[in-house]
């Protein structure tokens, strides 16, 4: 045989082989049912199956208890408790269609899918064999050990171990005590990352708290996750936090869960009380979601009403750096360093008496019971005493620079918060 044709004749059997394998891909191979009858339906050759019905399509099984399959297509209807395992992947429903050229099953009414470690339930799902992509629509609720999300639709890459959710999508973690809701969440399994977006809210609460006090509330443009060997969340872009006794603002936030900490980055603002401070980043150090440290750094700025009866009067102090420490909720400490200004109206009796004006390489103000008790100025001090005569009428003139009062985010009404409860519940 001359080299030409033996090529040729290696072609065709090759051909062949490939031919024949894809021919046994597509073929169902009927395991069991009680009983099965032939017929037509609309001139297509068709067989009834009845009972116990068990079919399999290489590594595919199906479940259920009546069929109809539909020869020449390959769709097979499927009715009666349908369930269709394909390696770790369980799926379930009362109704099904499985199309045996695409490696495709649709599941009505109601569909679960397991896969060993998340269970999920919807109206409606949608599963392709080959690529493992996974798509459900209608009351979607996806549970694992630790966490529970619902959502209009979710679609799942198996391979790619990446999960979106669209709609009203919320997230409840138990571990964390923590729910999230907004538009749109991303998730990818592998880098143990996920993001929401489109009016993302997260509500965390102190466990002993049970929920109803000492709450903390993050509103941004998103909200990230990040769950590597240090956890954390970032909000980014018109960041709003609101606690029990704090409400912060900033273009991007850090929240380390585990150390209790945030990092508030670009025009940090934060009120406490009546004291609003300003600076070019802040550290909040909190404990058990009460607040313990509050650290200030470039360009610091606190401002405080002196009195509600002279509502135009404001304690001020500035410097580089400024360090509040509380306790048990109260303010004990304020520390300004470098270049450090303050500026104090003085009362006695509840009556104005002027101010003081100091300045000095660091100012530390201690407090009683949330009352100034000492002023202490170390290193370059220079004061100046103005009396209420002079003062009377002229606050704006000794005002620091940078002085501006704003006025702090409301906290979002209870029944904004209502679907915390349903996510618990679910």
């Amino acid at each position: 045989m001359s080299r030409i044709g033996y090529i040729f004749l290696l072609a065709c059997c090759i051909g062949g082989f490939t031919a024949s394998r894809a021919q046994t891909e597509k073929v169902i191979i009927l395991e069991h049912a009680d009983s099965l009858k032939g017929r037509v339906i609309d001139g297509e050759q068709a067989r009834e199956l009845i009972g116990h019905v068990q079919i399999r399509q290489e590594n595919i099984l199906i479940r259920c208890d009546r069929g109809l399959q539909m020869i020449r297509s390959g769709i097979v209807y499927l009715y009666g408790h349908v369930i269709l395992t394909d390696d770790t992947v369980t799926i379930t429903a009362p109704r099904a269609v499985y199309y045996r050229d695409d490696r495709r099953a649709e599941g009505l009414d109601s569909v679960t899918l397991d896969d060993g470690k998340s269970h999920l339930r919807a109206r409606y799902g949608d599963y392709l064999v080959r690529s493992g992509r996974a798509f459900f629509a209608g009351d979607v609720v996806l549970q694992d050990s630790a966490s529970t999300v619902t959502a209009d639709t979710l679609t799942y890459l198996r391979g790619e171990r990446v999960s979106i959710a669209t709609g009203l999508v919320t997230v409840f973690s138990r571990t964390e005590n923590l729910a999230m809701r907004g538009g749109n969440l991303y998730n990818d399994g592998r880098t143990s990352f996920s993001r929401m977006t489109v009016s993302p809210i997260l509500v965390q609460w102190d466990t002993a708290a049970a929920g109803k006090r000492d709450t903390l509330i993050v509103r941004a443009r998103a909200l990230e996750s990040v769950r590597d060997s240090v956890r954390r969340l970032i909000a980014r872009d018109s960041v709003v936090i609101t606690g029990t006794n704090l409400t912060a603002t900033a273009d991007r936030a850090l929240f380390f869960t585990e150390g209790d900490s945030i990092l508030l980055r670009g025009h940090p603002i934060i009120w406490y009380g009546v004291t609003q401070v300003t600076g070019d980043s802040v550290d909040v150090h909190l404990a058990l979601r009460q607040l313990r440290e509050v650290r200030v750094m470039g360009s610091a700025f606190a401002i405080s009403q002196s009195d509600s009866l002279h509502p135009g009067r404001y304690h001020q102090l500035t410097g580089e750096t400024l360090d509040l420490i509380f306790e048990k909720k109260i303010v004990k400490r304020i520390q300004a360093e470098t270049r450090a200004v303050s500026v104090y109206y003085l009362y006695e009796d509840s009556v104005a008496n002027g101010l003081n004006k100091s300045s000095g390489d660091r100012i530390v103000l201690l407090f009683e019971g949330g009352r100034l008790r000492s002023l202490k100025f170390i290193g370059g001090v220079e004061g100046q005493y103005v009396p209420e005569p002079v003062l009377a009428g002229r606050e704006a003139d000794y005002r620091l620079p940078g002085f501006v009062v704003r006025e702090s985010p409301p906290r979002p009404p209870d029944k904004e918060l209502a679907w915390i409860t349903r996510a618990q519940v679910r």
